[in-house]
């Protein structure tokens, strides 16, 4: 580009990036083979200041400040394909329906127009609203469409009815602080007090807006509750930051901040202003320029627990997860947790972890990992992607210390250097970390589980030397209670003998008589 690029959009296989500009082309970027491939023009030269593509890539569609009007071209051919024309002021956004049967667009005109991209004979619906419409946004079901005007509210609109659903008032929620040249307080200045930037939640309860501020706001849909207020940066070199300035520094020729105090008045060649007629940020080689904090985009993640913020200060990622490390590799946006969850459920384990490893994050890979039955782990090891090898042994050497599945790590880490030893050999440099916090891992185990056995085979010992003594004693105890059983049976026999001896004589005397 020659001129300061306005707008950048990705397709949905994140493999093709374009850009727009204010020198009149849009170019497509191969981010397979980093090049430019296409490059769409006007048949005017026009500035262009939006951007949007269909959901299936092949509709490029972008709008201009100067004519009014949009253009449609073809990703594949790159030819121009319909000219939109109808508003009246300049095309502040420009988005496609989910289905991509729709284009919206929002116009400093103060309208919002509905497109039918595939069907130019329907009627094209006109959204009215009372001040210019800055930015728009369609709820993921693309059954609702928001927008924010310049008064600072958020309008929503049924897209099949055409209809206003709700409004939302947040021109005090988005007020930041008071610039060095305002001369009004920022409770009473009116600039910065709208929402360029408008984002729907992954479920499409909340809503996510952003502007020329240091605030970043969070508002529930149904309630239109502000739900929370992020402040993106408070760094104090930044203008808009403070919510009052100190008096002292104002003087009667300006702030003193944007005062060169140590300039040679003789040194004319320094005080030449070079910037052009109508240049808002100035001459970015003056040291005495302030940024000014705002915020140009903000976007929700797939999965609704991240938002990340393009600001004066760079990229901002807010989450609700405390340990956040988003660091994807070869992602698309087919890989999300729950087609992972639904690949393990259906017992395909090998893809769900090659997912989970591509979109990396650790509890997505900690629970497909954990979900491997331990007889199915051997097969997984042979036909496990050498690409990501590097990847799970440190995961696996990252969990082992922590984790109660020991002989499920070693059988993990067994079959892949048994199956995998080649490659692991050939790249030993290169694997040698991971293969030490491994090593140091499993003996750090070995220790603490041989400390464990040794006592408990002391402890084991004990106990089988004390019950053979108990069984000893109590065999001693029943030997000598039966010895005296058989002696008193064996007396009362003899007495029973003696009785009956005397029985006998008695008989015999009576039979003599």
């Amino acid at each position: 580009h020659t001129s300061a690029v306005t707008a950048v959009h990705f397709t949905k296989g994140s493999q093709v990036v374009l850009s727009a500009s204010l020198d009149g082309t849009v170019r497509a970027y191969d981010l397979v083979r980093y090049r430019n491939f296409r490059i769409f023009t006007s048949p005017t030269p026009v500035q262009f200041n939006s951007l949007a593509v269909d959901p299936s890539g092949e509709i490029v569609c972008a709008g201009c400040q100067d004519t009014f009007e949009i253009y449609m071209w073809s990703m594949q051919t790159g030819k121009l394909l319909d000219v939109l024309s109808g508003h009246v002021g300049p095309i502040s956004g420009l988005v496609f329906r989910p289905d991509g049967l729709s284009l919206a667009s929002s116009s400093w005109d103060k309208t919002v127009r509905v497109w039918d991209v595939f069907d130019r004979s329907k009627i094209v619906e006109r959204l009215e609203h009372n001040n210019e419409v800055l930015a728009l946004a369609y709820r993921p079901d693309g059954k609702e469409l928001c927008a924010s005007t310049l008064d600072g509210q958020i309008h929503f609109w049924d897209v099949l009815k055409a209809a206003p659903t709700g409004c939302i008032e947040g021109r005090r929620d988005i007020a930041g602080g008071r610039k060095v040249q305002d001369k009004r307080t920022a409770a009473n200045n009116s600039s910065g007090k709208s929402f360029n930037s408008l984002c729907y939640s992954a479920d499409g309860t909340a809503v996510l807006g952003g502007g020329n501020s240091k605030y970043v706001c969070l508002y529930d849909r149904r309630s239109g509750i502000l739900l929370r207020k992020f402040q993106v940066s408070k760094n104090q070199s930044l203008d808009g930051v403070q919510e009052k300035l100190n008096s002292k520094f104002m003087t009667e020729a300006g702030p003193a901040d944007l005062i060169d105090s140590d300039g040679i008045d003789s040194d004319s060649e320094k005080h030449v202003d070079r910037s052009l007629p109508g240049v808002r940020s100035g001459d970015k080689s003056n040291r005495l320029l302030k940024p000014e904090v705002r915020t140009r985009a903000v976007r929700f993640s797939p999965t609704g627990r991240q938002w990340a913020a393009a600001s004066t200060e760079g990229l901002l990622i807010y989450s609700l997860d405390d340990t956040l490390l988003f660091d994807p590799y070869e992602l698309d946006e087919d890989v999300t947790p729950d087609t992972i969850r639904n690949l393990s459920r259906k017992g395909d384990h090998l893809r769900a972890l090659v997912n989970a490893f591509r979109l990396n994050e650790k509890y997505v890979i900690r629970e497909v990992y954990e979900a491997v039955p331990p007889l199915d782990v051997v097969l997984l090891t042979k036909d496990f992607p050498e690409a990501y090898l590097e990847r799970l042994l440190k995961f696996i050497g990252g969990i082992m210390e922590s984790s109660q599945l020991l002989e499920y790590h070693l059988r993990w880490v067994s079959g892949l250097l048994s199956n995998h030893g080649t490659f692991v050999k050939t790249r030993s440099v290169a694997l040698q970390p991971v293969l030490r916090t491994l090593q140091r891992g499993i003996l750090r185990l070995h220790q603490d589980i041989g400390s464990v056995c040794d006592k408990n085979y002391y402890s084991l010992n004990y106990l089988l030397v004390q019950g053979k003594r108990i069984s000893e004693a109590e065999t001693e105890e029943s030997g000598d209670v039966n010895t005296h059983d058989v002696f008193s049976s064996f007396n009362d026999d003899v007495d029973v003998e003696e009785g009956s001896d005397d029985g006998m004589d008695v008989d015999d005397s009576t039979v003599a008589a």
